[in-house]
């Protein structure tokens, strides 16, 4: 009786981790990439609906030097003329980006300026389970 209930623990434990390590590893939609550039232009022209920073950041290079990244990706509404955003049956037509940016303080006040802003930090738990298995 025991040992019957060991290995349905056991079971129900590795189904947890296995399911925690495929909802942390899923890939997010597929978009475009922007430069940092092309992401501040898209910010002061208001054309941003969602907007997600990743913490903590990654080492990353521009330009040959080595600084730290963040990951930064949400969805915006892609303009046809300079002030026509693209509908489809008349809702408005949300396209995803991503971009790693080094996050200077000019830009995170460009950032909370956006009403669908929000940082994400990995849990530290799940963080854990994922090194333990070497991902």
């Amino acid at each position: 009786m025991k040992r019957l209930v060991l290995i349905i623990a056991l079971g129900l434990l590795v189904l947890m981790v296995f399911v925690a390590l495929v909802v942390t590893t899923r890939p997010g939609p597929v978009g475009r990439e922007l430069s940092e550039a092309q992401l501040v232009a898209l910010v002061q022209s208001n054309l941003v609906a969602r907007l997600r920073v990743y913490e903590p950041p990654k080492p990353g290079q521009v330009g040959g030097v080595p600084v730290m990244l963040n990951e930064v990706r949400g969805t915006c509404y892609p303009a046809e003329a300079a002030t026509h955003v693209r509908t489809e049956q008349g809702i408005r037509k949300e396209s995803p980006f991503f971009a790693r940016v080094q996050l200077t303080p000019e830009l995170e006040q460009k950032f909370m300026a956006s009403t669908n802003f929000a940082v994400v930090t990995p849990n530290p738990v799940l963080e854990r389970i994922r090194n333990w298995f070497g991902r």
